[in-house]
């Protein structure tokens, strides 16, 4: 089902009618000051939204500063790959961020495990890479029942 546009207009009375004046001053002075430390970009970003819903007073914040408010509060490494690799109508947009850096995120841990599943080589434990013959023992490939073939 869409959304609602009365569904809308209804939250936004429920929360002016509900969330006091001075909860709406600290959420907007919060607000800049999120950050995702250690949590995925799903939870960092249900954060930001829920505090963002909780500013009732005053002028709603526009979408390019809340963009900017977001992306300041993201892990090093997903800002950076977010500001690389997106268009400046995407990182005007908060809700284009947000699934942008979702998505970088998501590629960035798929590499990590990738990387991390890479065994070490036989005979070297300081190897990233899985031997070629991992299975087999060293030297001669009869040496591991015992007998010699020369």
């Amino acid at each position: 089902m869409p959304p609602d546009a009365n569904f809308e207009q209804s939250s936004a009375a429920f929360l002016k009618c509900f969330v006091k004046p001075a909860d709406s001053a600290k959420a907007r002075r919060e607000l800049p000051l999120l950050r995702q430390e250690g949590q995925s970009v799903e939870t960092y970003a249900a954060k930001f939204n829920n505090m963002n819903n909780r500013i009732t007073e005053g002028t709603a914040i526009d979408s390019t500063t809340l963009a900017v408010y977001f992306q300041q509060g993201l892990a090093r490494r997903i800002s950076s790959a977010l500001v690389s690799s997106q268009t400046i109508a995407t990182m005007q947009n908060v809700a284009l961020v947000m699934a942008a850096a979702e998505e970088i995120e998501s590629k960035l841990d798929l590499s990590v495990k990738q990387a991390q599943v890479e065994v070490p080589a036989p005979g070297n434990p300081h190897s990233n890479k899985q031997g070629r013959f991992s299975n087999r023992g060293s030297g001669n490939a009869n040496s591991q029942f015992g007998t010699s073939v020369c």
